[in-house]
């Protein structure tokens, strides 16, 4: 059956249209004038924008293994209510995803429970040609580092993930570049981390405050040159994860002007909040790299404004109340993360809507940016004939106000630090290949719908 989206402004080549849509077997069908006739369903859109669905590059629901803290039927469902079509998942789990085995397993456990569709990072730090070949073969989205060691209390999870040698990183890298693939990296140095700790007093820690104390931006700073000149010397294809400090920022900005393939992602929270967001809320603002506003939040701004970062997403890092809990009297026992993926789009549309940022940058920052890097545009990230049915009907009249009470995701008191935020307009409906996934409030997609993307 063929269903006709009607009457609403299509988002197409960097501006609205007033067009319709058709969608047939999954896919666009055709986007033309109003006269487009239709044998099906239609959809009245008038008065909304008809949005590419967006495409979160940074997304944790860490299945399998804690399906308290999320599961990906709950996790999907947060994103599908988010206007979220695609996300990439990283690969903390239990394993950790660092071989074609495990990338298979879940991508089976992916496609028996995702209500929308969905990437999967693996971790190439055990730096095995093997592991990183059958990751490819098995549909890897891409790789994800960390340049600090591991949690103590979690190594299973991040077995792969984690490179503090430097020389090690070198040849890692170097394997990585051959397979021509993107490789996310967290910005945090384990010596930067260990200079800063060692100027510090030994009893620093417990405090709030003291997280940002201990991570402060040389910590991303240190991180972000050493990474731009590997990836100059091996020709590896790096992108720069959650990038909250100004200076790495001009790192990148650098880079890219000599001619090197990098590229960078931001956060909402690192785009609107500041450091004081962790007195008030603790552990449920504890993430990493931290917030920390000021110079640091108005350089991520202009960042995005110059499109030196081009992708905005959401870092959504569900724990539970009890794993939070343990951070009230001491902000270090605390896990670093907050749930995230119901602010991504409505933020990032907010400020569109608001003046700050232009629409074009907006749109394309959570849909066609994320889908181009990482080799997905022929499908995803464009409303355009042929593409999947990914679609967004967004109401820039209506409104929205954060309020963990009523979030999807499992993890609802971790979207805590937005509490009371108003976002300017709200998602509608979102399609995800066509099949009408959530609207108004309510999520209608089902488990078994959401199918593993991979590379072109």
């Amino acid at each position: 059956m063929i269903t006709t989206i009607r009457g609403g402004k299509v988002y197409q080549n960097g501006r609205l249209w007033e067009r319709d849509v058709t969608i047939e077997d999954g896919r666009i069908g055709a986007i033309g004038d109003s006269d487009l006739r239709s044998s099906g369903r239609v959809v009245d859109a008038t008065g909304l924008w008809v949005l590419p669905g967006f495409v979160d590059a940074h997304f944790h629901c860490r299945a399998p293994g804690y399906p308290e803290r999320e599961d990906f039927t709950s996790g999907s469902a947060a994103a599908a209510s988010a206007g979220i079509t695609t996300f990439f998942e990283m690969p903390i789990s239990t394993p950790a995803a660092y071989n074609g085995e495990i990338i298979e397993k879940r991508k089976v456990l992916g496609e028996e429970n995702c209500i929308v569709d969905f990437g999967l990072y693996a971790a190439p730090g055990r730096g095995r040609d093997e592991d990183i070949s059958s990751a490819i073969e098995a549909g890897a989205i891409g790789f994800k580092l960390f340049l600090h060691a591991a949690p103590p209390d979690r190594p299973d999870e991040f077995e792969g993930l984690c490179v503090t040698d430097e020389e090690h990183l070198y040849r890692v890298l170097q394997m990585v570049a051959a397979t021509g693939m993107i490789c996310s990296v967290h910005a945090e140095d384990e010596v930067a981390l260990r200079m800063v700790a060692a100027g510090l007093p030994e009893n620093i820690g417990s405090d709030p405050m003291d997280h940002l104390a201990m991570r402060p931006p040389f910590v991303e700073d240190y991180a972000t040159a050493k990474l731009m000149a590997l990836a100059e010397i091996t020709g590896a294809r790096v992108h720069l994860a959650h990038m909250s400090a100004a200076l790495s920022a001009d790192f990148l900005a650098a880079a890219r002007g000599r001619g090197i393939d990098v590229s960078g992602e931001t956060c909402p929270h690192y785009l609107e909040l500041d450091g004081t967001v962790i007195e008030e809320y603790g552990p449920y603002a504890k993430v990493a790299p931290p917030i920390k506003g000021g110079v640091d939040r108005a350089g991520m701004r202009t960042a995005l404004l110059r499109r030196t970062i081009e992708m905005v997403v959401s870092d959504h890092s569900p724990w539970t109340e009890a794993e939070k809990d343990r951070g009230l009297s001491d902000i270090g026992v605390a896990p670093a993360g907050a749930a995230g993926v119901e602010m991504l789009g409505r933020y990032v549309l907010d400020q569109a809507l608001r003046g700050f940022f232009p629409l074009d940058l907006a749109i394309d920052a959570i849909s066609a940016n994320p889908a181009r890097r990482f080799g997905i545009a022929d499908r995803k990230g464009f409303l355009r004939v042929g593409a999947d049915a990914d679609i967004v009907l967004f109401d820039p009249e209506g409104s929205k106000v954060a309020d963990p009470a009523t979030a999807v995701t499992k993890a609802k008191r971790s979207t805590s630090m937005w509490t009371g935020q108003s976002f300017k307009g709200d998602i509608q409906a979102t399609f995800s290949r066509g099949e009408k996934v959530y609207e108004a409030g309510e999520v209608l997609g089902f488990a078994g719908w959401g199918r593993l993307v991979r590379p072109e």
